[in-house]
């Protein structure tokens, strides 16, 4: 596709210090920048906002390609966005794909079968280059947001990265079009058209960032208007270079000024800070301010440290070494079969600088200057560009294919384990504990593996409310009849948590059973803090709901059994004590069905922590599950809102307590005869939950006699 545009109107558009091949202070951007995300993936604790070395990466793809666009136009009069797009092919795909082949080989080779299926679905995310949409999706799907982080998953920016590739040059185009028909200035056009997709980028940015912050951090529109400050730069730089060129001091103070700020962010930023938002205009600017001042010619000046050559080749190789980063830091644990130390962390940083001056010297470098086979027609290009998707896509469709048949065989291993051995299985060996258990047959048996138990829940998604579905959908499991007490079931995911076990007591003939649960919402007149207002209200929509079904005419119940997660944070006004507030909201729910005379019964929560056991078992628990239990202190929530709640009650509301069932003195155990205890950092699988229905049944039956 081509856009015609005169020559005349573009003559000032590449002063002559625009047109040099290489720009030392780019290059030590592209370095700091790097470094920033590689020791913030090595070192999180330390370098708590090297993240932003992202957002550097964008302004300096916004100020290069606007400029090349604008040089092009100037040169030939029109802008072929053909050959553009196959130039940024040559010069990212082959390095890319290369990496996604080998991380999906590594994968095969070292990570547990059950994690391929979600590996492998990035990989062929990042392959098509939409990997950022896959994560927003993940991030505000509730049982997807907890997943562990696939060995792809830097590839977010280079998705975001391509997708600019891809619409802005059209922007470009369209205002040098503009520009043309108008007889209008060609900067004052181009301006406007990028300047109004950035703005319209930054107000959305500020709205998601607000409204559902992690959707925001990933999606390609809240991250546009980074580009788009590079390339009003670019703009400016073009119509006031010139000027700024005698401003020797001036820039001097403003490339250390830009770089103190990179150096500021990435210290000061954390996990915590809104982003991107209006957070991430300082490290935008900071980068900005780098790029105007150039390389200032002052003694003082940081010039002579960005042109140092280790930095220069630094960033010479930073697009490879951003790429081969992260894979190893995922899947060396697997391999080693424990966590990365601080040696292995130096030795991978070292050998991740030599693969990435690898790659580029190999592999990016005479991809790029190849004229063999037509390579340059871009044509051939984009052939080859779809070949290469195309062998990255079946390999994954191969692998999780695979990965199915060892997900059923791993089932029906855990389905043999389970028939064989009942006695001392799950909840069982702690009971029988000295009397015949723990069976050494059980020793070092994990069932499901930790790999698969991410998929060991309480299944049933129609009986339940997803974080988007403010509705109530409540499910019945057996018939009511009398002599058999009917249980309503209510709460958030861990009351859902349990139906296994309830299933168990009614396949018995003990209970029938309704669930009414919704995703992170508990039965309380007090809502959760939510990231976005709308699931706020749509839990309490589903609150509301919830009492009153319960009270409605023809729903009698023997008794009502709640649960919920204990660290769930809730909305509590400044000034006011939380434990109070919580417990009150929880009371002010309960009340209404109390004083209508139906009892309410309370089961405290299970151990839960920010860790998922499963990682542990994983990579350091393999020979020996024992190495990854966990401390009865720090799993256990010292103040339950469950528990406040049930003492405030005067005695209406008895605590049921099923800790024993989890813990054994001080430590609470990854892994309790063969069934493995949780099936992520919060929610306990459905496997151990089954073993614990007969206990479960002791301490409920006296409370719930029809």
């Amino acid at each position: 596709m081509v856009s015609p545009t005169p020559t005349a109107a573009l003559e000032a558009l590449a002063p002559e210090r625009t047109r040099t091949a290489v720009r030392p202070e780019i290059q030590a951007l592209r370095a700091i920048a790097v470094m920033l995300v590689v020791l913030y993936h090595l070192w999180p604790e330390r370098l708590t906002g090297g993240y932003v070395g992202v957002d550097a990466f964008f302004v300096i793809s916004g100020f290069l390609i606007t400029g090349h666009l604008l040089r092009e136009a100037e040169r030939q009069g029109r802008v072929s966005l053909a050959q553009f797009w196959a130039r940024r092919a040559r010069r990212l795909l082959p390095a890319s794909l290369l990496v996604l082949l080998v991380t999906a080989v590594a994968t095969f080779a070292w990570v547990p079968s059950g994690l391929w299926k979600d590996y492998l679905r990035q990989v062929g995310a990042a392959g098509f280059y939409v990997l950022n949409w896959v994560l927003a999706h993940d991030a505000v799907d509730y049982l997807a947001a907890d997943a562990a982080p696939s060995p792809v998953q830097h590839y977010w920016s280079l998705s975001v990265e391509e997708q600019f590739y891809l619409v802005w040059p059209l922007l470009v185009v369209l205002a040098l079009w503009v520009a043309a028909r108008m007889r209008g200035q060609v900067l004052r056009s181009v301006g406007v058209v990028l300047g109004a997709a950035s703005i319209a980028s930054f107000v959305w940015s500020l709205h998601l960032t607000v409204s559902d912050a992690p959707q925001a951090y990933f999606v390609t529109t809240t991250r546009a208007w980074q580009f788009g400050a590079g390339g009003l730069l670019a703009i400016a730089m073009v119509a006031y270079e010139r000027r700024a060129a005698r401003l020797v001091a001036a820039r001097a103070v403003l490339s250390w000024a830009g770089l103190a700020v990179l150096a500021w962010t990435g210290y000061a930023f954390t996990s915590a800070t809104p982003f991107p938002g209006t957070a991430a205009v300082v490290p935008v600017l900071g980068t900005a301010a780098v790029i105007a001042a150039g390389a200032p010619e002052a003694a003082w000046a940081p010039t002579r440290l960005m042109a140092w050559r280790p930095v220069q080749t630094l960033g010479d190789i930073s697009y490879s070494t951003y790429l081969w980063h992260w894979p190893p830091v995922v899947i060396l644990p697997f391999a080693l079969g424990r966590s990365l130390h601080a040696v292995d962390k130096v030795v991978l940083l070292v050998v991740v600088l030599a693969l990435g001056w690898a790659t580029k010297r190999w592999v990016e470098d005479p991809v790029r200057s190849a004229r063999r086979l037509g390579l340059r027609r871009p044509t051939v290009t984009f052939a080859l560009t779809a070949a290469g998707m195309g062998v990255v896509a079946a390999v994954c469709e191969l692998g999780s294919g695979a990965a199915s048949v060892a997900r059923e065989r791993a089932e029906e291993r855990a389905e043999t384990v389970v028939a064989s051995r009942p006695l001392c299985f799950g909840a069982a060996s702690l009971v029988n504990d000295g009397k015949g258990c723990p069976d050494p047959r059980l020793e070092n048996v994990v069932v499901p593996g930790p790999a698969e138990v991410k998929n060991d829940d309480a299944g049933l998604q129609s009986c339940w409310s997803d974080n988007s579905e403010p509705d109530m959908e409540p499910c019945t499991f057996g018939k009511p009849r009398r002599g058999v007490p009917h249980v309503a079931v209510v709460g958030d995911s861990h009351a859902r948590a349990w139906l296994p076990a309830w299933q168990v007591l009614v396949d018995r003939g003990h209970a029938v059973v309704t669930l009414y649960a919704k995703a992170s919402c508990v039965w309380s007149a007090v809502q959760p803090e939510r990231s976005k207002p709308s699931l706020v209200e749509g839990c309490r929509t589903w609150q509301r709901q919830v009492g009153a079904h319960l009270l409605a005419k023809g729903n009698t119940y023997d008794a009502i059994v709640v649960t919920g997660y204990a660290r769930q944070k809730m909305q509590v006004p400044t000034g006011e004590n939380r434990r109070d507030v919580v417990a009150q909201g929880l009371l002010d729910a309960w009340d209404p069905v109390l004083d209508a005379g139906t009892p309410i019964i309370a089961i405290l929560d299970n151990p839960s922590s920010d860790v998922d056991p499963n990682d542990c078992l994983l990579k350091e628990g393999r020979g020996d599950p024992s190495r990854c239990d966990r401390l009865r202190s720090d799993v256990l929530v010292e103040h339950d809102p469950l528990r406040d709640a049930t003492d405030r009650s005067d005695g209406r509301v008895p605590l049921v307590e099923m800790t024993d069932h989890y813990c054994r003195g001080d430590s609470c155990p990854a892994v309790i005869g063969g069934a493995n205890v949780h099936r992520d950092n919060d929610h306990i699988s459905s496997t151990y939950v089954r073993s614990m229905a007969p206990y479960l049944w002791e301490r409920i039956e006296p409370l719930v006699a029809p």
